[in-house]
């Protein structure tokens, strides 16, 4: 047991020990002040961490090259000409080291490729990393190279204005530009007319199975959303032919439907209850009555049951005993002297006893 504990203590102290040692081989406790990086750099670009060659003393007596990243380096690259670079390094004992540089100005910008889509719909929006499109610059004594679209500001594009439009690049100061052509919709097309084309008077319209395509020139066709909002020209009492028009983006396109009228109601069922009690209300549960329909031409026929909650009665009077009283019917909203359908009720006393 006592060997174990031994063993243990020992164990203890040679993870200590490494640990120890590991830090000490972290630990930078002074930088070589001879520096080496790039003595010239590109406008608008950054230095490469990779380029910079900062040597250190670690605590446990070797030297070693440090690392160096990105945001470590301190200068202005916007400005051209001679500058000092600053490298900051080390963790917990941080030192600034420093090299010479010289920052040569960038003296063209050119699109050497366009991006693969300069050709767009009106109010479609081109991708914002413009694929395909490759900017260069030259500088001064260090020759062309590609540019990070990323750095770049990229304007000129107008939503919703159609034609030519020039997109231009900026980069340090300097422009170049490239074209793109924003197309209008030339014409709408009416694909599908909607399922249901003959309506009956007061009918909603339905657009059910409509499919209207826009055409542009230079693309396919495509298939557009069209609503209620796009519709005009539909008149739920006009009785006939009606032009229908689909508007969309200004561009038109029509189909037509037939409305019939309401010529004739016939009641083919008179209501459950046809005789009443002095004073109660009339009852039409178990009505049916049916519309006729017809075209202007009178060549489209239709016959359909009204739903009772559809339809009104005028001429009952609660008040008037032992008569049969002619009741008329007729579908709401119908204007006086319209279709109508006839039914008979009575209004009776109640029983000598129910009196009492």
């Amino acid at each position: 047991m006592k060997n174990c504990k031994v063993l243990a203590v020992i164990g203890a102290v040679l993870v200590i020990g490494f640990f120890l040692a590991g830090c000490a081989s972290m630990t930078l406790v002074s930088v070589d002040p001879n520096v080496r990086g790039p003595s010239r750099v590109r406008q608008g670009q950054n230095i490469d961490p990779a380029s910079i060659m900062v040597n250190g003393l670690y605590k446990d007596g070797q030297t070693r090259a440090v690392s160096v990243s990105q945001s470590n380096i301190i200068f202005d690259k916007h400005t051209p000409g001679p500058q000092t670079v600053m490298v900051r390094v080390g963790i917990i004992n941080s030192q600034v080291v420093s090299f010479d540089t010289e920052v040569m100005a960038l003296r063209t910008l050119t699109v050497a490729s366009p991006p693969r889509n300069t050709i767009f719909k009106l109010g479609e929006r081109p991708d914002s990393r413009w694929p395909g499109l490759e900017v260069r610059g030259e500088w001064d004594q260090m020759g062309s190279d590609r540019i990070d679209l990323s750095q770049c500001e990229i304007t000129g594009f107008i939503e919703n204005q159609s034609g030519r439009q020039v997109i231009t690049v900026s980069f340090e100061g300097l422009k170049a530009t490239f074209d793109i052509d924003i197309r209008e919709m030339t014409a709408i097309k009416i694909i599908q007319a909607p399922t249901k084309l003959v309506y009956l008077q007061d009918e909603p319209l339905d657009l059910a199975g409509l499919q209207v395509t826009g055409v542009w020139d230079g693309f396919p066709e495509e298939q557009l959303r069209v609503t209620r909002d796009n519709i005009t020209g539909y008149n739920p009492t006009f009785i006939g032919n009606q032009h229908i028009t689909v508007t969309v983006n200004g561009k038109i396109a029509n189909f037509d439907i037939e409305l019939l009228g309401l010529t004739s109601l016939q009641v083919d069922r008179p209501p459950n209850k046809e005789t009443y009690l002095y004073g109660e209300t009339l009852d039409l549960t178990g009505i049916q009555v049916m519309g006729n329909y017809t075209g202007r031409s009178s060549t489209e026929r239709r016959s359909v049951v009204i739903p009772e909650d559809q339809l009104e009665a005028t001429g009952f009077s609660p008040n008037l005993i032992n008569e049969r009283q002619r009741v008329t019917i007729t579908k709401k909203g119908t204007p006086p002297g319209g279709p109508s359908g006839t039914i008979f009720v009575t209004v009776v006393l109640p029983p000598p006893s129910a009196q009492d």
